[in-house]
């Protein structure tokens, strides 16, 4: 039987003592809020962070995991480790995937198996922590591999922004569609789409958004009964509790998993936003 150690990124936002729980692996992404420098996760909590954001004129920066910090932990795992898969967020988002293909090069391609889950947060973070328990069981590589893979095609992700205004200095979003946005009180529903986030509703006033999130759902014919739905919010606990109660509505009383989004997802979407993930 391998011993097969998962690495993950600091973007997978996994909820508080779970890597320790698992023995996963998280490597940092860094960011940059003024002339101050933050390792995620590790050197600012969320709820600081998003409240310095919404005082700050200046959009803070991120920088991806470099190929060297993968190198290093690889090296090191392998004396202990037969295998290693490392799993990152979309490479369209970051080059921390593309570091991490760089490192295996260095380091041994037949042992390390890098996975770009095309996908972000706890979508990809709950995929990680799924490796884990089987890794913990025994589960062989390619088995791991193959429910991994399942999971990247099955893993569905919606969200909604409270504030069309990071989405503007983030440039992506012109400064005319963002002031007419905001002046309606439009909250753009988002979705996940192999590995780009792309805009495909809009509503007037969160509690609207949420619950067009969960008709989307309907519409899309998913049944949570079977499966524990994944909600997560940047520093918004108030909407968070309204999208459990609209999840309830229309579902009935379930159980749901909640998460933090971390700081660097939270430089892309803002605080406020509220995502959920399901199957």
């Amino acid at each position: 039987m391998s011993k097969i150690k998962i690495i993950t990124d600091s973007t997978s936002d996994l909820p508080k003592g779970i890597a320790k729980a698992y023995d996963i692996e998280v490597l940092p992404l860094t960011i940059f809020f003024d002339k101050d420098e933050y390792k995620d996760w590790l050197d600012i909590a969320p709820k600081v962070f998003f409240e310095r954001m919404r005082n700050s004129e200046k959009l803070p920066t991120t920088s991806q995991v470099n190929p060297n910090s993968f190198k290093e932990k690889y090296e090191n795992f392998l004396k202990d480790y037969d295998e290693i898969i490392s799993i990152h967020l979309s490479s369209d988002a970051s080059g921390t995937y593309n570091s991490a293909m760089i490192a295996r090069e260095m380091v041994s391609e037949d042992r390390i198996t890098v996975i770009d889950t095309r996908n972000y947060t706890y979508g990809f973070g709950q995929m990680v922590l799924e490796a884990a328990k089987m890794a913990e069981e025994g589960k062989s590589k390619e088995e791991i591999i193959s429910r991994i893979n399942y999971l990247i095609d099955n893993v569905k992700t919606l969200f909604v922004v409270d504030t069309l205004e990071y989405l503007r200095r983030g440039g992506r979003l012109s400064a005319t569609k963002a002031t007419i946005g905001t002046l309606l009180n439009l909250k753009p529903i988002l979705t996940v789409d192999n590995g780009k986030i792309v805009a495909i509703d809009k509503a007037r006033g969160m509690k609207k958004a949420l619950k067009r999130i969960v008709e989307i759902m309907q519409e899309q014919g998913v049944d949570i009964k079977n499966q524990k739905v994944k909600i997560g919010h940047a520093d918004n606990q108030e909407n968070l509790r309204e999208f459990e109660d609209v999840i309830e509505e229309a579902y009935g009383k379930h159980e749901v998993e909640e998460f933090e989004i971390g700081c660097v997802i939270g430089v892309y979407c803002g605080p406020g936003t509220v995502v959920i993930h399901y199957l």
